[in-house]
């Protein structure tokens, strides 16, 4: 069985590393989000790519939710003392700069974000085939009071706190699917989309033009499981993003997001009433336990999700 995943930072890592783990990780492809990439230090940091690869190389500093675990922050602190305001705020590894600085030297080179992606997979040993969705530039922007932010300096820097009153997908127009996503979407007997944030995680894959047209021929294939429970994100700002944008957090906001492009959407045993008063047609609404407390937990939800 072929399988494509679209995927974003936490919630994709977890979910990634149990289904990695109940079906053989090579014939997985993960499409991943670039919209959180940002130029910070001198070097190009792309936060959902590395969280995911770290998590399938088995070093993800979960407790963190990103990073790699027990690795030290010397460079960050060295920037620090010399007064570089980034490092008050921005926080990146000994280990995790190696990385970044590594696929800035490429990028300085000519070389494709894909091709680099892929590099370092293959240097941390993972199976699973990881391709960025464009190799353009892509950023999520989010307007708040005092004008426009990345959405990582929103995310990081503000806490996700401040109110957003717009996103949009900055470069989108410019940008074209990288080598392999299409040709994986068309190939693949599963589209899954991971439990992540559908404005700042799946959104800016769907920006990139071609990627809806395919999912929407193909949206029996595809599954999408929800990042909400009860209204409530398990992780980040997806609800209270939603809830500001105008999409309800809630199964019914999700299936009118993802309604063109997903076949079924894997919802919580504990969304079942909210589901039940709203009266949703489509897509299919499918029900389990989509709390990943651990990686059994994450494996169960990966099995339920394939085997539909």
């Amino acid at each position: 069985m072929k399988i494509v995943a679209l995927a974003g930072g936490v919630g994709a890592a977890k979910f990634l590393r149990g289904l990695t783990r109940v079906v053989n990780a090579h014939d997985v492809t993960i499409i991943g989000n670039v919209g959180d990439n940002i130029w910070i230090f001198g070097v190009y940091v792309a936060p959902d790519l590395d969280i995911v690869t770290y998590a399938l190389a088995d070093l993800w500093d979960e407790a963190r939710g990103w990073g790699i675990k027990g690795e030290g922050f010397s460079i960050r602190d060295s920037l620090k003392a010399f007064g570089v305001k980034e490092a008050e705020w921005f926080n990146l590894g000994d280990q995790d700069f190696a990385t970044c600085v590594y696929r800035t030297l490429l990028l300085n080179k000519g070389e494709k974000l894909s091709v680099i992606t892929d590099n370092i997979r293959k240097r941390f040993g993972v199976q699973s085939k990881i391709i960025p969705v464009t190799d353009q530039e892509l950023t999520t922007m989010v307007r708040l009071d005092n004008g426009w932010v990345s959405f990582e300096e929103y995310y990081v820097r503000l806490r996700s706190e401040p109110t957003i009153y717009e996103i949009v997908y900055k470069g989108w127009e410019r940008s074209e699917p990288a080598e392999g996503v299409i040709q994986a979407i068309r190939e693949a007997d599963r589209v899954l989309i991971c439990p992540s944030n559908p404005l700042a995680s799946i959104a800016p894959i769907l920006a990139v033009p071609g990627i809806r047209e395919e999912l929407e021929a193909r949206r029996h294939k595809v599954i999408a499981v929800s990042p909400l429970i009860k209204g409530k994100a398990v992780k980040g700002p997806a609800d209270r993003m939603m809830l500001q944008l105008g999409l309800e957090p809630s199964p019914k906001g999700l299936a009118n997001f993802y309604k063109d492009i997903v076949g079924t959407l894997l919802v919580d045993e504990l969304d079942r009433e909210s589901v039940a008063l709203s009266e949703i047609n489509e897509p299919r609404m499918v029900f389990c336990d989509t709390l990943m407390v651990n990686e059994g937990a994450a494996e169960r939800l990966a099995r339920f999700a394939l085997y539909l």
